[in-house]
Formats: structure tokens, sequence, C-alpha cells
């Protein structure tokens, strides 16, 4: 996240930086191939994909992939409230036992930057065994660089609005001090 000096006025959600987009861009290539397989495998049913999808998506508050794979999830026949909970951080109320190890997993993921740790990962492992827990982790892999592609495009278009009002604020100010600098003139010298 990037502090912009105005703590009223800062983007909060997390973003690319200048560093680590070209970093985030690498892991996301890498990530295509994994993606692929866990696509093709289909050991991941396509609602399971939208749930953690949704789960690490409600931790990083990226509007364009809530709205977006919300209307995914729909098409898989999941169910409005199930969606909402999920977006609301409330697994445990949205998913059966089989699926919340996945999506604990993705938030977990999520809120600690990409760095869950080794015991969080060797638990998606042993809960769904090494192909399917790749494939889980594929689809986070994923989703978080979307999350962040699309929290750096609105932070960029934060930035440049804040930016614009400013610069109007510093133009009615310099248009109000010439406005009373020739009302002046014109007091003291009547033409």
């Amino acid at each position: 996240m990037r502090d912009t000096g105005d703590a009223a006025a800062e983007f909060q959600k997390k973003t690319f930086t200048i560093r680590s987009l070209p970093i985030g861009i690498g892991r996301f290539i890498h990530n295509i191939p994994r993606l692929v397989r866990a696509k093709r495998a289909d050991r991941v049913s396509d609602q399971l994909e939208e749930k953690i999808m949704l789960a690490v998506t409600a931790v990083n508050e990226c509007q364009y992939c809530t709205r977006y794979h919300t209307n995914l999830a729909h098409e898989t026949g999941m169910d409005q409230e199930t969606i909402t909970q999920i977006l609301e951080n409330d697994v445990g109320a949205a998913v059966d036992d089989a699926e919340q190890p996945a999506l604990r997993f993705a938030q977990q993921y999520a809120e600690t930057d990409e760095n869950p740790g080794r015991d969080a990962r060797n638990a998606l492992r042993e809960t769904y065994g090494r192909e399917t827990a790749a494939d889980v982790l594929a689809f986070v892999h994923a989703i978080y660089f979307g999350n962040l592609l699309g929290n750096t495009y609105d932070a960029i278009r934060f930035a440049l609005a804040q930016r614009a009002h400013r610069g109007r604020q510093c133009l009615r100010s310099v248009a109000s001090r010439i406005s009373r600098v020739v009302e002046r003139l014109r007091e003291r010298c009547p033409v």
C-alpha cells in the first residue's frame, strides 16, 4: 500500500508497487501451466473454485473480482446467501466441513500477503492430497494476482482523482485571488 501523506485520503486496499508488480507478473506467468492443469484435472468443482475465488477476494476487497466471481458463482448454481457469507468472511457458515480447509487456506494466503506458512500448506496437502492441494493453490495464486491488479488500477484512479481535486482547488484559489486584485484595482482606478 502506498502512503499519500494524507491519512484521511489514503487508498486502503492491498495493491502492487513498482517493485512488487514485476514479481507478481512473474508469479502469475509461472502459475499459468498449473492453473491449466487444475482446470483440466477437474479435481476441484467449478463451485468450489468460485468459493475459493470469493474467499480471497473477500480479504482483498477487489470490486471487479467481487462482481465477476459473484456472477460466475451464480452460474455454477451457488445461492446468494452462500456468496454473501463468503464475501463477509463467514466461511464457517457458508460451506461444509469438506470445503472449509480450502477456503480457510485461501483466506490465510491473502491475509498473510502470499505467505500462509509451511504448516498451512502441509495441512492443505494432508486434507486434499498433493494434486488437489496444488490445484487449490493454483486458483488462489490466480485470484490473488487479479485482486491486486484490480486494486492497483483503483489506487491509480484514486491518486489521479486526488491530484485533479487538488489542482481544481488551487485554480479556484488563484482565480479568487485574481478577482480580489481586480476588484481592488477597479476601486482605486475607476475607468
